[in-house]
């Protein structure tokens, strides 16, 4: 199995350890009661530091592979009709679907306050301190399993970085966000499935972009979650998080499945404190152990 790494690799780790600093920003915030003005100034220096890191580790990778390059592939860059069809079609159908998403008539709002909780952050300078559907303060709190959830610290620092209106960055930029990530974690299980056949990644991943389309008619549905409401930590956690976790697994990354495991108890909580994403790798560990002791007691038996 390849363990090399990809653009979309470096991606979607980025994301997860872009979750993991506004987690810590969101808990400077709520445990020492401080404004959200500064969780911002908290979350904006941990990821300059982490974008420092990653353009450190991205100049060396560059460098080592430099000085080992050889003469590329014709085939690799030329292909076949075929495949470049295949591109195409995969690529029209990823622009309409942005299109769609960035448009944000269509999203879907019933039941959902994430926009009138990262505004409220932003107007009362503080986490959980008003209740945006009265105004006022909150009368009986917030449980903990769900004031410790980081989505909302984190759109309000995009919003106060960059300027940006609530409904915008929550119903028109994340959901883009999420969309391309959703195709960057189902091109790394592609990468695992069909190492070899670039024109089988390709029709995979034409195969998950038709998946989306027609899973998008019911609510709970991905589909659904990732063209109508991908600002949800659900759809993050369904669409991008759980299948790049099946992929490294595959590939025997346990650091970033570990990763992995932490961004999604950062965002969504399931079976109250055991998350999906830990089931997946304990049994796919569970697998790949039993897969190896039978292959094992075979050669023996041989």
């Amino acid at each position: 199995m390849r363990k090399d790494s990809s653009w979309a690799d470096g991606l979607l780790t980025g994301e997860i350890l872009l979750i993991g600093t506004a987690e810590i920003a969101h808990l400077w915030g709520v445990l020492l009661h401080r404004p959200f003005s500064e969780c911002v100034l908290v979350f904006t220096v941990l990821a300059a530091v982490l974008l420092a890191g990653a353009a450190a580790l991205a100049a060396v990778r560059l460098h080592r592979e430099g000085r080992g390059r050889k003469l590329p592939d014709k085939s690799v860059l030329t292909g076949n009709p075929g495949e470049w069809i295949l591109l195409l079609i995969l690529g029209l159908m990823i622009i309409w679907q942005i299109l769609f998403t960035a448009s944000g008539e269509n999203i879907y709002r019933q039941g959902d306050m994430t926009v009138e909780t990262v505004g409220s952050f932003l107007q009362s300078n503080g986490i959980y301190q008003v209740n945006p559907l009265t105004g006022g303060a909150y009368l009986e709190g917030i449980p903990l399993r769900l004031k410790i959830l980081c989505l909302p610290a984190l759109y309000g620092a995009i919003c106060s970085i960059f300027r940006l209106d609530p409904r915008l960055a929550v119903w028109h930029v994340v959901p883009v966000i999420t969309l391309i990530s959703c195709y960057a974690a189902y091109s790394c299980l592609g990468r695992c499935l069909f190492p070899e056949s670039r024109k089988k990644r390709l029709t995979f991943l034409i195969a998950v972009g038709c998946l989306l389309w027609a899973g998008s008619y019911a609510f709970g549905m991905d589909g659904f979650g990732v063209l109508y409401s991908g600002w949800r930590g659900l759809t993050i956690r369904n669409c991008v998080i759980l299948p790049y976790l099946f992929s490294l697994c595959l590939r025997k990354k346990w650091f970033q499945v570990l990763l992995c495991a932490a961004a999604e108890a950062c965002i969504v909580w399931t079976l109250y404190g055991l998350g999906a994403g830990v089931v997946i790798s304990l049994g796919m560990a569970g697998i790949g152990f039993w897969l190896r002791h039978r292959m094992r007691g075979s050669g023996e038996g041989i």
